[in-house]
This record gives structure tokens, sequence and C-alpha cells, in this order.
């Protein structure tokens, strides 16, 4: 019994814990049930407020997920989702909008505009926020993704191909180097550089040095002391956007002549604290270089490395409504493709915004640090430039790599010294003792610190002050030893120091007025006063080549000889600036808009006499869209017309310029400086600027097309002229003399060709035409002691045969080389053994081959949207101008370097009168070398490249991911040309200057880069 009672106890409690396990696995599958039927199928169409017409390619998201759909063409969207849900629904130019799921599973929405997006703010001069429709100028606008799809060292070289009528050139240095660009064309003999504006306040971006000869610079050689713009985290760029014209400039007076780039750097937002973390990594080669036969090409390549440029970049940002705080840190080290080239650069930047009292004040305060250390930055031109030997070198039975032990032991001296293949010459030495021998450092440090207090007084009247702390320190340093050649150190070598602190303290105060005076009239103006002050420390220390040091190898101050050979100066300038202006922006019906400025300057340049100048501006513009009744398909019109006159002043000592001491006990240089002509009243260059441009959006914003025409008269240029010594007392004297016009056409267009529910294609094209024109040189002033002048000269030939002019009737970056005279079938003529040079309607005894610049530019960006993919690429296109190749011309001159030259090719020639052939290599080896018949060696400037390209992948992350964001890129830059004609890549520089345009003189080979991109958000 017992065990039958214990038995039916088990049972029952075997039973028990069955029952227990069914009824959790029935309430289990219950909830599941419940689960899956909270699940919907929602559906329903999206259509605009406004006429009800179906929106096609909404963006509907389930909030918080990555579960989102399009809407079809008719506007109807379907998508699966729970009750208690909320769905996103988004569409360019509309208002965003939530809605949470209830038990209906058919939800219509209509979408309103929004006004903000269709009048999209745009950041002007001053930092003044306008909308885009009010715009009576051109501007255009990059975002922060399109500079940071392909990373770059210096961020301004993205914008090639991307906006139109800006040209870039990027640095032939190197990582770290200088960037040039030109908006609109050339106007000026002074400085062409566009002014830099960040977060309103103009950016001290001076440089320490810029090659200026083709033959190069024997105090250091052809050297790029790079720019502020490279010391600037890509990163922390919120925006960027381009005022190309005076118009839009002519609040900046005299520092606005050449169009501004206006920069908007990120600052927290409210809510959430965030980090993004970005890694760039791409491994450079040198990609384009002259066509050298075989076993040259196998030195190079042996000489020259693999480059690997790594950009890390961090960034955290958050805070309350009233307060908060941006921080982020970059380094960038790059390994150069010259051995021992290299690059270390660390950014840091902090931002905090903060509102007081309600609101009433707000306060935005920095602080960006940058220091930058380049090791054997490359040279260009024929001194101090290890690719002179390499493209020399020439053995039957040896390489070029049998001279990477670049040096002996000299047992008479005790030292070390150079070996080479055979004796080095002025220009030409051991390329492996070059770059270890002859080494330097550069060390670039910048700091800028700002504090902007806004402080609201009523609904229309605020009041803003500003003040920025902007330091740029720049220090080159060159140790030469002995044994180099004698041309470019003494016995002993030589020790070369120079350090540039400059220093500008700008501050101002602006009264910002947005009021509506009726019902029909709306008035936003500034009324404002800045101060400006720049002030530069200099020190040049060079042993020289003739001063020399007195024991070998020791470089330091006290080891220079103390004689007046040996230079070593210092220098103190500096400017003020104090400007009053003002700007209104009288809006009718908001739909016609008058804009009108006006600024005075004051400049310490000039005396209290007549240092005071006026730049005015006056532009109108109207919203077609708003005034007529136009077809539904046009989105958006408006015409735009504008007139401005802006100024260049004059840099610290050009006007009463000190004389110079001179080291060890020498006295005063006995060579003045150039000063103005006796009598004359010096005037700051004027620029009258005139444009008209038109803009229009299609099909709901989804193809657009903004077209612009601009005509410009640049007076008044500031000359050194040729005078008569005996009596003006100096062979120069400064005249403001001198027309330069510039004109074109700018044409930018977006569309959105295809936008579905998991695909999207955008695409934007640029083009640029500008017709330059220099219309005199000379105004014709009867002065005596004044020389009338033939030309006025940008780049001497020196002892080379390029040159640049200008030339009444030419075009600024006109290239001038030495041509060979041909008979009337077109042979070179040669008599005896000689070249016959063509002396017809010469300039300096040069003939004029071609320009430097574009007739036109084109620029294709694409941007594809595939599920989590994406794909970007630039064509960036160069058509017309000329290029010259010094380098191919050197190489050729002293070496049997070149593909064409051993190739056993002929050329066409006329010999004493008769029509024969000689071998390649005898005529280039006769017309070439370093002041040979470089116009022989001039291409075409024409070139259409891959300039960016990048692949990348979007991560679904699960809804408790620790990162909120992956992406990875597979990225591209300076990819192939689809058409080059030239042997070089002519999209380089050797300058930011106006010397040097359309030359290569053995230039660091551009790059192609190929890398990976990983971008983290957490």
């Amino acid at each position: 019994m017992n065990s039958l009672a214990q038995l039916k106890t088990q049972n029952n409690q075997i039973m028990k814990k069955n029952l227990r396990t069914l009824f959790l696995f029935s309430f289990l599958l219950l909830t599941v049930q419940i689960s899956f039927a909270q699940e919907l199928e929602i559906t329903g169409t999206v259509t605009s407020k406004a006429d009800g017409i179906p929106l096609p390619g909404v963006n509907v998201i389930v909030q918080g997920t990555t579960n989102g759909a399009q809407t079809d063409f008719d506007g109807n969207y379907s998508i699966t989702a729970s009750v208690g849900d909320v769905l996103n629904f988004s569409y360019v130019g509309m208002t965003t909008i939530q809605i949470t799921i209830g038990d209906s599973n058919v939800i219509n929405v209509q979408l309103e505009e929004d006004a903000e997006q269709l009048n999209e703010v745009v950041v002007t001069a001053l930092g003044i926020k306008k909308t885009r429709k009010s715009l009576t100028y051109a501007a255009q606008d990059i975002d922060a993704d399109e500079l940071n799809k392909v990373k770059q060292t210096n961020p301004i070289n993205s914008l090639s191909g991307k906006v139109a009528g800006v040209a870039i050139s990027r640095s032939s240095s190197g990582a770290g180097g200088s960037v040039k660009v030109t908006l609109r064309g050339n106007s000026s003999i002074g400085s062409n550089q566009p002014l830099y504006v960040v977060d309103g306040v103009p950016l001290s971006n001076p440089t320490s040095s810029q090659p200026t000869l083709t033959f190069g610079d024997i105090s250091g050689g052809n050297r790029d002391g790079g720019d502020a713009l490279a010391l600037i985290n890509p990163d922390d760029i919120e925006s960027l956007t381009v005022l190309k014209g005076a118009s839009a400039s002519a609040l900046y007076g005299s520092a606005g002549l050449n169009g501004v780039i206006l920069i908007t750097t990120k600052k927290g937002k409210s809510g959430s604290f965030k980090v993004d973390f970005s890694s760039n990594i791409t491994v450079d080669s040198a990609a384009y270089t002259m066509d050298f036969n075989d076993t040259t090409q196998d030195n190079i390549d042996d000489f020259l490395n693999t480059g690997i440029t790594t950009i890390n970049s961090i960034s955290a940002s958050g805070g309350t409504e009233n307060a908060q705080t941006y921080f982020s840190y970059s380094n960038t080290f790059a390994e150069g493709v010259l051995p021992t080239n290299e690059l270390k650069q660390h950014t840091f930047n902090v931002r905090e915004t903060a509102k007081f009292f309600d609101g009433k004040v707000t306060a935005n305060a920095s602080v960006m640090a940058s220091t930058q250390n380049i090791k054997n930055r490359p040279v260009s031109g024929l001194y101090f430039n290890p690719l002179v030997g390499a493209y020399a070198f020439e053995s039957a039975t040896e390489s070029l790599s049998d001279y990477s032990n670049f040096e002996a032991l000299d047992p008479n001296r005790n030292i070390m010294a150079q070996r080479w293949f055979r004796g080095t010459s002025d220009i030409e030495q051991n390329p492996y003792w070059v770059i270890n021998r002859n080494a330097s450092k550069d060390v670039n440090n910048k700091l800028v610190a700002s504090l902007n207090l806004n402080f609201k007084i009523n609904d229309w009247l605020s009041l803003q002050t500003r003040g920025t702390y902007d330091k740029s320190q720049f220090s080159f340093e060159k140790k030469i030893y002995a044994t180099t050649e004698a041309t470019l150190a003494p016995l002993n070598g030589r020790y070369i120091v120079n350090e540039t602190d400059f220093t500008q303290l700008y501050g101002d105060v602006i009264a910002n007025i947005n009021t509506q005076i009726n019902e029909t009239t709306s008035l936003s103006a500034i009324v404002g006063t800045s101060t400006t002050r720049n002030t530069t420390e200099s020190l040049v220390a060079d042993s020289g080549t003739n001063g020399g040091l007195q024991f070998a190898n020791v470089f330091s101050y006290q080891n220079f000889n103390g004689n007046p050979s040996v230079n070593f100066t210092q220098n103190s300038l500096e400017t003020r600036v104090n400007s009053v202006f003002a700007s209104a922006t009288i809006g009718f019906n908001d739909r016609i808009f008058v804009d009108l400025t006006a600024r005075n300057d004051w400049t310490s340049t000039l005396p209290a006499a007549n240092n005071s100048f006026f730049y005015p501006s006056v532009g109108v513009t109207g919203v077609l869209s708003e005034l007529f009744e136009l077809p539904e398909s046009i989105s958006f019109a408006k015409l735009r017309a504008s007139y401005a006159e802006v100024g260049n002043g004059f840099a610290a000592d050009q006007i009463t310029p000190d004389e110079t001491i001179i080291f060890g006990g020498g006295g005063i240089n006995p060579l003045s400086p150039i000063k103005p002509f006796p009598g004359s009243t010096p005037k700051p260059e004027r620029q009258k600027s005139f444009e008209i441009g038109t803009e229009w959006k299609f099909n709901n914003n989804r193809v657009g097309f903004d077209i612009g025409y601009y005509n410009t008269k640049t007076v008044d240029q500031y000359y050194a002229f040729s005078t008569s010594a005996s009596i003006i007392g100096a062979p120069q004297a400064y005249l403001n003399s001198g027309e330069i016009s510039n004109s074109g056409l700018e044409i930018s267009a977006f569309a959105i060709p295809i936008q579905k529910e998991d695909f999207k294609w955008t695409t934007n094209v640029n083009f640029a035409s500008n017709k330059n024109k220099i219309v005199k040189i000379y105004n014709g002033q009867v002065l005596e002691g004044l020389i009338e002048p033939e030309f006025f000269t940008l780049s001497a030939k020196g002892v080379n045969t390029f040159g640049s002019y200008l030339v009444e009737g030419g075009s600024f970056g006109d290239i001038y080389a030495q041509v060979v005279r041909r008979n009337a079938d077109g042979l070179p003529i040669i008599e005896g053994d000689a070249v016959i040079a063509n002396d017809d309607n010469t300039i300096d005894g040069l003939t004029k081959v071609g320009n430097a610049n574009p007739d036109f530019t084109l620029g294709w960006n694409n941007s594809f949207e595939y599920k989590n993919f994406t794909v970007d690429f630039l064509i960036d296109g160069k058509f017309g101008g000329e290029t010259m190749s010094m380098t191919e011309a050197i190489v050729e001159g002293f070496s049997n370097n070149s593909a064409r030259e051993t190739s056993n090719g002929t050329v066409n020639v006329q010999v004493d009168g008769a029509a024969t052939t000689i071998s390649a290599q005898d005529y280039y080896g006769k017309v070439g070398g370093r002041n040979g018949f470089t116009g022989e060696y001039v291409y075409s400037a024409t070139n259409v490249r891959l300039a960016e390209f990048a692949l990348g992948y979007n991560f679904n992350l699960a809804e408790n991911s620790f990162f909120s964001r992956i992406k990875a890129s597979l990225v591209g830059n300076n990819l192939f040309f689809f058409y080059k004609d030239a042997p070089h890549d002519p999209n380089l520089s050797l300058s930011t200057g106006n010397s040097l345009q359309g030359v290569d003189v053995l230039a660091l080979p551009s790059t192609r880069s190929i890398g990976l991109n990983l971008n983290l958000t957490f």
C-alpha cells in the first residue's frame, strides 16, 4: 500500500509539472502569437499638402531601426511594423513628420513645404546668414561629406571639379604642401589667392616661402613653405561656401579682391553625447613621370618609395539646451614617395557654445591648435633636387642603387665625402647624398583662439562682438655637409635657418537688424566696425656659399664665419587696417530683394593723407517662381544681377621700405629697395565687377541649374617700372598703372535621375570658362626718368629659356620659350652643327608658345546609393591651355635616358639647306638642355582624370549595438587619366604665386592613392 501511495503521489507530481510546463508553453505560444498579431503591413499614400500631388521617393522608416521603405511613383508605400512603432516620413524640401502606429494598417500622410529647406540658409560675408533666394550674387556650397569622402591632407584640394569657376592646382611638394586656388581667373600682379574665413572671421594664411625660379633657389632650393589650410582638420568642417565675385566679398574690402572661401566648423549640439571616429589609410605611388627608357625607369622606381598616408580623427560632442561642447583631435602621418620625406601632424580643436539670461546672450569660444613636422619636403628646380641625379644616372655596368652607399671616408680631411659615378656639377649630385646630407626640416605651428558674444536686444536687433588671436609659426632648417657641390656650399658645409612668426589680431562689433517694415517690406541689415593688426617677425641665418663655416659639419650659429658674405637678417613688420561697413537687404513681398553694401578701410601702409578707401556694391534679385504663374514642374526660379568695387592693399614695408644692414660690419646694403616713383601717390589696385545670373529648380527640386556671367576690370596695378638711375637715383620705382580684364561663364547643375526604394543616383556638373586679357600695362604717364615698359615680368627667364610676361593684348599666364626656326615645310633648320633659333616677334628673346590657363573646366560628380552600398566618383577635366616640360628638356640635354632618344627613332630636319633626317638622340640632344629650345617641349595641358572614387558599405547594426553607425569605404584619388598629352601631371603647380605657372621643372611626380576609410559613430 505504501508503495502504491508513493507511486500515486509521484504520478500526481509529474502530472502537475507537465501541466505547468504545458501552461507555460501555451502562454509563451500565445504571447508569440499576440506579438506576431501586432506586426502589421502598413500601407498608404504620401502627398503634398499644398497641391495634393503624390510624392515619389519619400523615405519611410521605423524610428530607431534600419527598417525602411520609399514611396513609388504614385506616392504609395508598404512597410511592416508593429502597434506602437513610430514611422518617420521625410522628403527633400518637406518637413519631416512622425506618426505612431495604432490599430489601422492604412496611414495616409500629407507633407508640408519646409520653408527653411526651400530657402536654404547660406552663410555669407562676415558670417551673416541669408536665404539663398535673397542672394544677388553667385555662392556655391560644399558640405562636409564631399570634402571627406576621399580625404586629402589639404582639404581645399577636394574642391577641384566640385565648384564652378574655382581652379585648384595641387602642390608638387607632397603632403603638407600649399595649394593654389584661383577664383574667376588671375586679376592681379600681386596675390591672386582668395581670402579664407573661418566661422565669420578672416583666417591668416601666410606662407614662409614659395618657388620663384626655374633654375632653383640657391638658398635652400625651390621650397614650398606650406600654408595654414593644410593645418586644418577636414573632419572639423561642417560646410564650405565659395563667394566667387566682388559683390559677394565686397564687405571684406581690400582683403576680398580675389573672392572668399567661407569655412563653417562643427559645434556641439544639444541632446545625447556623440563620438565620431574616422581612420583613413592610403598607399601612394609616383604615377605620372616622363617617358624614360626601361633602364632609367627601373633606376627611378628603385629610388622612389611607395608612400603611405594615414589620417585619423576623433571628435566628441554633446550638451544641453543651454550649453554645448565640441572637441576633436586628428593626426596625419605620411611617408612620401621621395625617400626620407616624412610628415607628422597633430591638430586639436575645442569649441564651447552657451546661452545665458534666458537665451538673450550667446557665447561661442573656440581654440584650434596644429603642429606639423616635415622632413625633407620635396623641392623643384635644379638646385638641391635629388631627382636631377636620379634622372641623369646612366651606366652600362652599375645601377643607381649601387650608390645608395653615398659617402666614403676622405683620409686627407678625415670626413665622409660624397661618392658618385662621375664628377658632380652645380645641379647634379648623388640623389642619396642630397636626401641625407642636404636634408631639411620644416616645423609649422598654428594657434587660433576666438570668442564671439551675441546680445539679443529685442526681436529685431542684436549686437555681436568677436575677437580672434591667430598665430602662425614657420621654421626651416637645412644642414648641408662638406663635399656638397661647391656652387651650393663652401668647403666646410653650410647651415641655413629661417624662422617666421605671423600674428593676426582681429576684432569687430556688428549690429544685426532683422525687421518687417510693413506688410510688404522687410529689412535685414548690419552696421559694424572692425580692426585688424598683422605683425611679422622673421630671422634668416645662412652661412652662405662664400661666408661658410669655420669647422666642417658643425651646424650652429657660433660656427658661422664672421664676414659680410654671411646672411644674418632680422626683420619686424606691422600693418593695421581699421574699417567701418554696412549692409542692407531689402525684401519686397519676399519676392524681390535689393542688396546694398559699403565699406571703408583705413590702412597703416599709406600716409594718413591718402590711406582711406571706399568699396561699394549693389545687387538685385527677383524670385520669378513667386512673381509669375509658372508651370507646376518649376519648383523655383530667380534672376540676379550685381555690381561691386573692391581693392587690394599694400604689403608692409612696400611704400616706405627700410634699408638693410649687412652682417659682420658691412654697413648699409648699397642696393636700395624699390620705392614709389618720386612725386606719385600710391593707391590700391581696384576691381570693378559686374555679374548676372539665374537659378532654376524643377520637379520638386530633383533637377536644377545655376548659370552666371561675370565681367571684371582690375585697374591701377602697382608695377615696378624701369627708371633712369641718373634721374631717379634707382633703377626701378613703383607706379600705379595698367588694366587686366576677366570675363566668364559659370554653370552648375544637379539632378536626381533615379530615386527609388532601394536605389538613388545624384549627379552634379560644374562648368566654367574664363577669358583673360591684358588691356594695358602702362597708362601713358609722362614722367621724367620713367622708361616706358614693353612688358612686365612674372617669371624671368634668367639662365633658362622659360618665361612668363604680361604683354599688352596678351593674357595672364602666357608662356614664352626659345623656339626653333623652321622652313616653309615646318622642318627645323640646322646650320653646321647648331640648331637655329627663331628670333621673330620675341619678348626678352623668347617667343609666346601658349598659356597656362585652361579655356574651360568641367567637373562631373556622382553619388549612387543601393541598399547599404554607396558609390561616389568625380571626373575632373581641364580643356585647353599649354604646359612646358623643362624636366624633359633638361634630361635630354645631359643624358640619353628618354625613351624617344633610345628607340632608334629619327627626326626630319633641314641641314645646311637640304632636307634630311637625323637620329632622335642627336636632335633632342641639340635642342634639349637647361637653356635649350624649350619651345620643343610644349604640350597641350588638356587632361581628363578620374579624380576621386569611393565604394562604401553601411553596416546593419543591432538595436542594442554599441555603435550607431559603421561605414567602411575603398577610396582612390588621382587614379588615372582618360586623356593626357603632357609627360607630367599638368594639374600640379610649382608655386602658389604668379611665377612658374604652366611649367614642370623636375617637380616630384604626382601620386596615385588607393586605400581604406573607416567611419564609426557611437
